[in-house]
């Protein structure tokens, strides 16, 4: 079984690359390289630094409402509860998004893998507290989803002929899967009754009870006022980082770019980030250029060049971040399935986080 969860793991990542090659592939041809070299030589670089801080400052922002996320796990009548600090939050946080860039979703069960090695926390209740968070980033994405709309009510043929057609041209494809999905839940339904008093299936139980509870610090942080504003100051600050590359290639002015044009980027390029290859290599390049090219008239040249400086700004930064961060753990974090088994220091007998 557990050659085959790798082959599937291998499978799965390679599946990703060719998928991200393929987009990349689709966003830059037709354009030489020379001309993107030559374009990012003359942009205005001294936006970089406030750049940098706005970047930074979401970071700093998403670490501390996970942090709110995670010691919401804690008991507060146990004398010996883990309290998690901002760095300890923001070092795993940056680990996990230096993963995502070579295994896509991997980052998150090493950011938790990480905060479980240093800490002591469950890491299924770690991984809980990530899907917490991401619930929020999908519920947020939705609403700015509704806001593009509006924006684009006048261009939403050119949207629908970008974006949603193609999607209900591949509705073969879509009932395939629901079939495969379908099937394979009955195949564990017959391994789960068959199975479920073996070892295995406790420890399966054991973790999707730590993972709700982790999943439930939405609730249990008695801070939903901190968890919104986080939310929406990260999500505001999205909006001048998107922008400020434009003015940076000189594209803002030329093709009268304003901040709303900047917030359908970050909104339709957050869609091609979400999609699963790593870091958003090639599906936000690909969403990106489409919408500059075809929605806001720029220039394909042009339009790639913003992708490949907006895209590999943030990896550089966050893959140094990381790399830093991953050097001041020290020894680095084990595999999940060894943290798991690994005793809670922090736990009773009749207490889990």
């Amino acid at each position: 079984m557990s050659h085959l969860t790798a082959y599937r793991d291998w499978l799965f990542r390679l599946s990703s690359f060719a998928l991200a090659g393929l987009l990349l592939y689709l966003a830059l041809r037709g354009v030489a390289l020379q001309q993107i070299w030559k374009e990012l030589k003359t942009a205005q670089y001294g936006l970089l630094l406030p750049l940098v801080g706005l970047t930074l400052l979401t970071l700093l922002l998403r670490a501390w409402r996970w942090q709110l996320l995670l010691n919401a796990l804690s008991n507060p009548r146990h004398p010996c509860r883990v309290r998690i600090s901002l760095l300890q939050a923001f070092a795993a946080l940056m680990i996990g998004y230096m993963v995502n860039y070579a295994a896509p979703r991997l980052g998150e069960v090493a950011r938790a893998a990480v905060l479980r090695q240093r800490t002591g926390l469950r890491l299924s209740s770690a991984l809980g507290t990530v899907a917490g968070e991401r619930l929020l980033d999908v519920a947020t994405l939705l609403l700015a989803l509704f806001s593009v709309g509006i924006l684009l009510l006048d261009r939403w043929g050119i949207i629908y002929r970008l974006f949603i057609a193609p999607t209900f041209d591949q509705w073969r494809i879509a009932l395939l899967l629901s079939v495969s999905i379908g099937v394979s839940l009955l195949i564990l339904r017959h391994f789960w009754q068959r199975y479920r008093q073996t070892r295995w299936a406790w420890r399966l139980k054991t973790f999707l009870e730590a993972f709700t509870q982790g999943l439930l610090t939405l609730k249990r942080t008695g801070r939903p006022g901190a968890l919104l504003l986080s939310t929406l100051v990260m999500w505001a600050c999205y909006i001048p980082m998107a922008y400020l590359p434009l003015v940076m290639l000189h594209l803002a002015e030329p093709y009268q770019l304003t901040l709303w044009d900047a917030w359908v980027l970050v909104v339709l390029g957050a869609v091609g980030v979400a999609l699963p290859v790593p870091g958003g290599l090639g599906s936000y390049h690909y969403i990106t250029v489409q919408t500059l090219v075809h929605v806001f008239g720029v220039p394909q040249g042009p339009a790639v060049t913003y992708a490949v400086l907006s895209h590999g700004a943030q990896m550089l930064l966050y893959t140094a971040i990381g790399f830093i961060c991953l050097l001041i753990q020290g020894t680095g974090w084990q595999t999940a399935a060894e943290l798991e088994a690994l005793p809670n220091p922090t736990q009773t007998p009749s207490e889990t986080h």
